[in-house]
């Protein structure tokens, strides 16, 4: 019996390496604001300052001019022309609409979650793809584009900050909700290609803090601790659960390294310090309507008075963090007309009293995916720019309290400006010989389910969905699938029960009418392919293989087997003693017989 084998997707490929310097830029990437680190041989870990000296850039790009703009440039241009400068679209990202989603009023606008009146876009429709577009003038701009040119700017603030010596960074790292489709995953990657990067890999935005966290802090060898995440955002609130343990780590005897495991985690998109931002701006703008009757209708369409109010809501809202009123001063904010107010805590408190009844509930759901109880969580982090409203900590320190039975402080140890940043960096750093830094053994998981399905292209069967990855399985897995078939086939992947894509598999059926049609098979192909959860999270059916059996006769001769010599020589001479002590023996008893004749005698 012999075996043939053939591969059914082949690719090759050739590779030129040059020696060169190894750098890794990490962008934890907010729906407000992006950060920069940038990891260098030789040097610390360190993050990266903009044009403007600053650590967080806006998450804006502008088509306003002919040569785009970025950061707090473009925000300036945002009040001239919104329609040209797109921000907060990370949330779209991936997913699919029709025509009728993108239209006033429409699911688009219902996902994006911060209406129409200060974020005025002008929305086109890819048909192909089932995807939204800016519009841009006569142009429709993708949102990979309008993030690729978010990763072209991270990089030219990178390359700029080698004081004098070049830096050319090709290497990506990038943050990201845990809750991230397949789609919106590979949207970001899409993007940093466009850019001209190449992405090492995605890291959950709170799990990225956690690692950071690990830098410092570590619980002893052989004990087991838990510790809550708590981060809110501009546009959406991340709880993360992590596991956090020691391991031995090197050749020294004693020496052990940080072991941080996600267990659990959840979002909320109703959560967010951009939306307080847009209720006090709602409130005042409609006090300035009320006080300039003759100017309501004018102002709202006015979007540099919307901006500015958005703005002055900002200031006010830090503001009521450390003091229980704030002056909401604006001069000029239509028709040469200042407006003056005030806002008091208490009524800051009531226009958020929808996000505040709902604030523990992503708490709940990531206790839930962890299989714990708050009584077990040892420590509590919390980042984010909006975990600075004294409501919230007021009411995350009572859940907690309550769930706990004892008072427990809400850690403040991260700096959310740079600790997103630097902990991607560091998983990257982790994964590669090129750095030496601290090791820390980190793994997170998947929120979603992956199953495939094997059909005839014809339509003819179809095999039971598989599972292959449950919800909660470790990002870098691997599964294989093996099963018979005869024919072409196709394989279809799923998310969460959705249809995602379909694979399509040929040349097996040219295979058994061609080469292998003489061939005695001893039954149908046997097909193998991989089919990877990466550490990204993103998937693929990859390396599909067959291979037959076929069975044959084979005739042969079977030898006599010759005599051996030695034994017959051997064999005679056995024989001869014989006959020689026969005769000796009867000679013997001749002898005898004659002495007794004799003895008659």
């Amino acid at each position: 019996m012999r075996c043939a084998g053939v591969s059914l997707l082949l690719a090759g490929c050739f590779a030129f390496f040059h020696v060169a310097e190894s750098q890794i830029m990490s962008i934890d990437l907010g729906h407000e604001f992006f950060k920069v680190a940038l990891m260098r041989q030789g040097v610390p870990l360190e993050i990266v300052l903009n044009t403007h000296s600053k650590r967080k850039t806006t998450t804006a790009v502008s088509f306003f001019d002919a040569v785009r703009t970025f950061g707090d440039d473009a925000l300036s241009h945002q009040g001239k022309d919104p329609a040209k400068v797109p921000m907060f679209f990370h949330s779209s990202l991936g997913k699919n609409y029709t025509a009728a989603d993108i239209e006033d009023g429409g699911k688009w606008w219902s996902d994006f979650g911060l209406g129409d009146k200060f974020y005025s876009y002008q929305l086109g429709y890819n048909a192909t793809r089932g995807v939204p577009t800016f519009k841009i003038g006569d142009d429709e701009v993708e949102l990979e584009e309008v993030l690729a040119s978010v990763f072209f700017f991270a990089k030219k603030i990178a390359d700029d900050s080698g004081e004098g010596k070049v830096i050319n960074v090709r290497d990506l790292v990038v943050t990201m909700p845990s809750d991230a489709t397949l789609r919106q995953r590979q949207a970001i990657a899409a993007a940093s290609e466009i850019a001209g990067l190449r992405l090492l890999t995605l890291v959950h935005e709170t799990s990225a803090f956690a690692v950071q966290r690990a830098v410092d802090f570590s619980v002893e060898s052989g004990s087991i601790e838990y510790a809550l995440y708590y981060n809110m955002g501009a546009r959406k609130t991340e709880v993360t659960i992590v596991r956090l343990e020691a391991r031995s780590a090197g050749m020294v005897k004693g020496k052990t390294a940080p072991v941080v495991s996600v267990v659990g985690s959840a979002l909320d998109y109703r959560l967010g310090g951009h939306l307080m931002d847009l209720k006090i701006a709602e409130i005042m703008l409609k006090r300035f309507q009320d006080k300039f009757p003759k100017l309501a209708d004018a102002v709202v369409k006015d979007p540099r008075a919307l901006r500015k109010l958005l703005a002055q809501a900002q200031k006010s809202k830090a503001m009521l963090s450390s003091n229980k009123m704030a002056p909401f001063i604006v001069e000029s904010l239509h028709a040469d007309t200042d407006f003056q107010a005030t806002i008091k805590r208490e009524e800051f408190e009531e226009m958020c009293s929808d996000m505040f009844g709902i604030l523990t509930e992503p708490i709940e759901k990531a206790l839930a995916a962890a299989n714990i109880t708050i009584a077990d969580i040892a420590h509590v982090e919390v980042i984010g720019g909006a975990w600075r409203v004294p409501k919230v900590q007021q009411l995350l320190s009572d859940y907690i309290e309550k769930g706990k039975g004892e008072k427990v402080h809400l850690g403040q140890h991260l700096n959310g400006e740079e600790a997103g940043a630097l902990g991607a960096a560091l998983v990257a750093a982790n994964s590669s010989s090129s750095f030496r830094v601290k090791k820390i053994f980190f793994s997170d998981n998947t929120q979603h389910e992956y199953a495939v399905q094997i059909s005839a292209l014809s339509g003819e069967w179809e095999k039971n969905v598989t599972v292959l990855y449950p919800a909660g399985t470790a990002l870098g897995s691997k599964k294989k699938l093996n099963f018979d078939s005869s024919e072409d086939f196709a394989v279809k992947l799923f998310e969460n029960g959705i249809l995602l894509t379909e694979y399509t598999v040929t040349g097996l059926k040219e295979l058994l009418e061609g080469k292998w049609k003489d061939y005695n098979l001893t039954g149908a192909p046997k097909v193998s392919a991989t089919v990877p959860l990466d550490g990204s999270g993103l998937i693929e059916f990859k390396n599909p293989t067959a291979t037959v059996e076929e069975s044959y006769w084979v005739n042969f001769t079977k030898e006599k087997p010759k005599k051996n010599a030695t034994n017959a020589t051997n064999a005679t001479k056995d024989d001869n003693s014989t006959a020689d002590s026969k005769t000796d023996e009867k000679a013997d008893e001749k002898d005898e017989d004659k002495a007794d004749e004799k003895a008659d005698e």
